[in-house]
């Protein structure tokens, strides 16, 4: 039996999960692929009403609408609520600060409130398609203050 994993999406994961599209504008099913095996697996994505909040603005937005190639994302979430175990709500409109935060790189500093806090607040796997953040977790020291687990979307479907 494959262990349980939790995995935060930052928003960019399933924006290209609907759209199908990686970050250069390619057809991509690995987001998608993503998506639907943590679904599909016994897996949980945990998230916050802030989270949840990002998720629904930027999946509604015209420029991000589901293509043959990804999957209708929204649905799926609320499929998943339904699901006792696939759907873990934070009770917090956002996780307090953490020590080092201010040193993220500013392009990368609007994931930090709703999806790096909430990885360090609860120990899931965070997933992210922005590489100067995960490098920055990585070499600050961050990552192993606080035994983050940070990985791209193709590390994040090769680990289930």
């Amino acid at each position: 039996m494959t262990p349980k994993k939790e995995f935060i999406l930052d928003e960019n994961v399933l924006i290209f999960a609907q759209t199908g599209l990686n970050d250069q504008g390619k057809p991509d099913p690995s987001c998608s692929d993503l998506v639907n095996s943590i679904i599909g697996i016994c897996h949980t994505i945990v998230i916050d009403l802030a989270l949840y909040g990002r998720y629904q603005h930027q999946l509604n937005q015209p420029r991000h609408r589901p293509t043959v190639r990804g999957s209708a994302v929204l649905p799926i979430l609320l499929k998943a609520a339904r699901i006792i175990g696939k759907y873990d709500r934070f009770d917090r409109a956002s996780a307090p600060p953490f020590e080092g935060e201010e040193t993220i790189p500013p392009g990368s500093q609007d994931d930090v409130p709703v999806s790096v806090r909430l990885a360090v607040e609860t120990g899931a796997t965070l997933v992210t398609t922005d590489g100067p953040l995960r490098e920055h977790l990585a070499t600050s020291g961050i990552q192993d203050r606080y035994n983050l687990h940070v990985l791209s979307p193709q590390e994040a479907l090769a680990s289930l």
